[in-house]
């Protein structure tokens, strides 16, 4: 019997979103020769876990993300993160994220790429400031997270817009992968992605060493074989420029990326003031949001148990059994799904197959009306969705109606109180 072994879980920041899991593959006992059979033959063991976390923010206390981040730690075992994926932009989904880095570490930090104009838009609208801190990381992310968390990360991953083709669909894996020789190095760098050259991206600025790579379209992550992880970048979320913005910030690249302290600070305000005057205050550019499927490769048969976390006290859920490939999950961040025809390009460039299998289904955006459109629910058809959100905040996500259409497929509210997790079993 060959296993694979899945955790998705949420933590109750509020109004945020951090979610973690892993992944832990059981190979299949080895055939004897000549049939035959050694006395007390155990079990290979497990290769893994592969750990990877999604988003990690919250606007409902910082205390609330730094008490889930101590919980995270407490199983990490000294490892890093595998793969750290960040949906987008915002403070309630990023600014724990340098926490995470420093207490627990990253071996790639994913996040999609969006150009430096754009990303200064989305400071600006957030009300940062020339001298804060954190607008560095709008200027160019490699640097902050370079400047923050030293080498508590060992690559940053750019997901380049996912337009075309996604990833191929594979109805089984090629074959059953032999454990790796190096299987018990948990420090060896991952290379996911492409390294770019000279001339990409932001052109000569920037930092452009070893630790930057770019995941182009039609990419997956492989784990193992048996698992695979495919990013969604919207291509159509890149907002109009009428006023030339993004001409205006080009000829200021030098400054802004090589330049000292003050003379990037000094052109960050100008840029502001010209932000100001042509989009005004509050202009809504913060659409960007990189989606993340997560599922087996191949046909499986699975179970799987829930666990509530009510003020960390644990109530296991219904266990149920399924003869079908589920168990994966699909986690949209604050993406826009708010008509059928986004729904269609995630799923076409996911493989509808993929989109299928989606048994764990984050809800966009906390559950907004905004980001929604009336049958995302049945389209989606997960066994269970979740709503990441503070009620009793003013934003009062998830939205009633939201939340009604999802009735039918095991809403979960996931709050400031009470988290929540999926344990996994597929099998082959």
């Amino acid at each position: 019997m060959t296993e694979i072994r899945a955790i998705h879980r949420f933590f109750p920041v509020g109004q945020g979103l951090f979610a973690s899991g892993s992944v832990e593959f059981w190979p299949p006992q080895p055939k004897p020769r000549r049939n035959i059979r050694i006395s007390g033959q155990t079990k290979p063991a497990p290769i893994g876990p592969y750990r990877w976390v999604y988003d990690c923010g919250s606007s409902s206390g910082k205390h609330l993300v730094t008490n889930a981040i101590a919980d995270l730690e407490l199983t990490s075992n000294g490892d890093k993160i595998d793969l750290l994926a960040l949906s987008h932009f915002h403070n309630d989904h990023i600014n724990a994220v340098v926490e995470l880095l420093k207490k627990i570490g990253a071996k790639t930090v994913m996040l999609p790429w969006a150009p430096l104009w754009r990303r200064l838009l989305i400071g600006f609208e957030q009300g940062l400031r020339a001298s804060d801190p954190e607008m560095l990381f709008y200027v160019d992310p490699v640097q902050y997270f370079a400047q923050e968390a030293v080498d508590r990360f060992e690559q940053i991953l750019f997901v380049l817009p996912s337009d075309g083709e996604g990833p191929p669909f594979l109805s089984d894996p090629p074959e059953i992968p032999e454990p790796p020789e190096d299987r018990g190095d948990r420090e060896k760098p991952s290379d996911l992605g492409d390294p770019i050259s000279h001339g990409d991206l932001e052109g000569p600025y920037g930092d452009l060493d070893r630790r930057v790579r770019i995941l182009r379209p039609g990419k997956s992550i492989p784990v193992n074989g048996v698992w695979e992880f495919v990013p969604y970048n919207d291509p159509a979320t890149e907002p109009d420029d009428p006023f030339g913005f993004a001409t205006k910030v080009k000829s200021h690249y030098g400054l802004l990326l090589t330049g000292r302290i003050q003379e990037r600070q000094a052109t960050l305000k100008d840029l502001r003031a010209l932000y100001e005057a042509t989009f005004g205050h509050g202009a809504a550019m913060n659409n960007v949001s990189l989606m993340l499927y997560g599922g087996a490769v191949g046909t499986w048969k699975g179970r799987s148990a829930n666990d509530y976390f009510y003020h960390g006290h644990t109530r296991n859920g219904r266990f149920f059994r399924t003869y079908e490939t589920r168990g994966a999950i699909l986690l949209t961040g604050d993406g826009n799904l708010k008509d059928a025809a986004k729904w269609d390009s995630l799923k076409r460039y996911l493989d509808p197959r993929r989109a299928m299998r989606t048994s764990v289904f984050q809800v966009p955006h906390h559950g907004a009306r905004a980001n929604w459109h009336l049958g995302l629910a049945s389209a989606a058809s997960p066994e269970i969705s979740i709503f990441s959100s503070d009620p009793n905040h003013s934003y009062g996500h998830p939205h009633a109606e939201v939340l009604r259409e999802f009735w039918a497929h095991h809403p979960v509210q996931v709050d400031q109180h009470s988290g929540f997790s999926v344990h996994m079993v597929l099998e082959r």
